[in-house]
């Protein structure tokens, strides 16, 4: 996919992943819609990318409430004419075990990494029809092979990933392709946003990937139309070929540092 002169939509562009995406696809010529809840924040971005505004513009929604999401959608299209790909960067993470999670911070996790997923596809599905357009969605490393604590956050993204297979095959009579790209762990500023259990607050990131070096990796794999990328796949292998070895080290580093009985 050339992105030039596309209209792409990013979700969760406010920051980390999705704000990143937004700079780089629009200086590669792209045109760019930002989602996210934070209005401010997406309208300073879109005045940076273009201060002019006609090639940058703000919708700001919560991609888990659906006519919030329509109306961005709609918005999108009034403004550029027509909508060639929907980027789904939009998450929200939970540190805890899952035995003591708030069933409510628990729907807050599945509604943004999963609901909002499938809300932002059906909204924006008309439009991609029309242009045979392509669906990225940002998934983790953690879908292949998911740690304590990180446990919930981990399975949502799982599920994202078979999202990803089942709609790659139903979309293909349409001509839409679907990119689902496994980041790493990450520099951003996902840490200091990710709900957690009192008293278990989520370290920060010390040897995350820089989210420029990440974002460069998706836009080269969107134009390369890949299917899927997994940035990190030592785990998932190790998960395979020693998978008792990997639990024990998993449970030395993780369990055994932040389980609080």
């Amino acid at each position: 996919m050339d992105v030039r002169e596309r209209v792409v939509l990013i979700t969760g562009a406010s920051s980390g992943i999705g704000r990143e995406l937004a700079r780089q696809l629009a200086g590669r010529g792209a045109r760019v819609a930002l989602l996210a809840r934070t209005a401010d924040r997406l309208r300073a971005l879109a005045a940076e990318i273009d201060p002019t505004g006609p090639r940058a513009i703000a919708v700001p929604a919560d991609v888990a409430d659906r006519a919030a999401v329509d109306a961005a959608v709609s918005a999108t299209v009034s403004h550029f004419g027509r909508l060639d790909c929907l980027v789904n960067a939009a998450g929200v993470g939970y540190f805890g075990e899952v035995a003591r999670m708030p069933m409510d911070a628990f729907d807050r996790v599945v509604k943004t990494n999963v609901y909002g997923v499938v809300n932002c596809v059906q909204a924006a599905l008309p439009h991609l029809r029309e242009r045979r357009g392509m669906i990225v969605n940002v998934s983790s490393g953690l879908a292949k092979r998911a740690l304590p604590f990180l446990t919930a956050y981990a399975g949502t993204k799982s599920m994202l990933n078979g999202l990803s297979d089942g709609m790659r095959l139903e979309l293909r009579r349409h001509r839409i392709h679907v990119l689902n790209y496994c980041a790493p762990e990450t520099d951003t500023e996902m840490a200091a946003h990710t709900l957690h259990e009192p008293g278990a607050e989520m370290p920060p990131v010390r040897r995350g990937r820089p989210v420029g070096r990440v974002a460069a990796r998706i836009v080269r794999a969107m134009e390369a139309e890949r299917r899927e990328v997994v940035e990190d796949p030592m785990f998932a292998i190790m998960g395979v070929l020693a998978p008792r070895l990997l639990d024990s080290i998993f449970y030395r580093v993780m369990v055994k540092r932040y389980a609080r009985d």
